[in-house]
């Protein structure tokens, strides 16, 4: 009998606004999701959930879309991709940029891979055709990639990137948390401050 091969999904989500500490906290219970970011844009919070077949994908997707303060959910299946060797680490900038593309998927993600801070990309269905994950030690670097190397990728047409200020990650031992570097005006427009479980206080 062959045994269940695991993969990972993506979900993005928006939440209600004075919840998303809750959200956050259940999000790092949850036994299926193995890290998560929280963003700065249209969605709030990206999760990569670990799943074995359709039907487990789905009960996780039901779960979170039935917590408290979950207003709507985006869930992307992976066809195709790569992921590279990296960890988020404190005052690190992390992004996660959609593309559009108008030519082959294939030839796209062996031009993001020649990216060095697109650390994965991977085909996705739905309106948008790929989704990358890019990380550096610097935000400057993260925004040439969004801005400037990804108009040189030949068939990308429309892309979409927001901005993590928090992540966290499961590990064997425990649930480890840091916070993401992004400009301090970006904060200064947040209307709520509330990030994994902290409520931030005046400066």
């Amino acid at each position: 009998m062959s045994s269940l091969l695991k993969s990972s999904s993506y979900i993005l989500a928006v939440m209600e606004r004075g919840q998303i500490a809750e959200v956050v906290k259940a999000m790092k219970e949850h036994e299926q999701v193995e890290e998560g970011a929280l963003l700065i844009g249209r969605f709030d919070l990206l999760v990569r959930v670990a799943h074995y077949d359709r039907s487990d994908l789905y009960r996780t997707i039901s779960q979170i879309r039935s917590m408290p303060g979950i207003r709507a959910t985006s869930t992307h299946i992976p066809f195709e991709g790569f992921t590279k060797e990296y960890t988020v680490n404190e005052n690190d900038a992390l992004a996660i940029s959609l593309l559009r593309s108008e030519s082959s998927l294939s030839n796209v993600l062996m031009q993001l891979r020649n990216l060095r801070h697109v650390v994965e990309a991977h085909i996705i269905p739905g309106d948008w055709d790929v989704l990358a994950i890019l990380h550096s030690d610097r935000v400057e670097q993260i925004l040439e990639t969004a801005v400037n190397q990804f108009e040189g990728v030949q068939g990308i047409t429309k892309t979409e990137t927001l901005l993590a200020h928090q992540y966290f990650r499961r590990t064997q031992d425990a649930t480890v948390s840091v916070g993401t570097f992004i400009p301090q005006y970006a904060f200064d427009k947040l209307r709520d401050k509330t990030v994994l479980g902290i409520q931030q206080g005046p400066a």
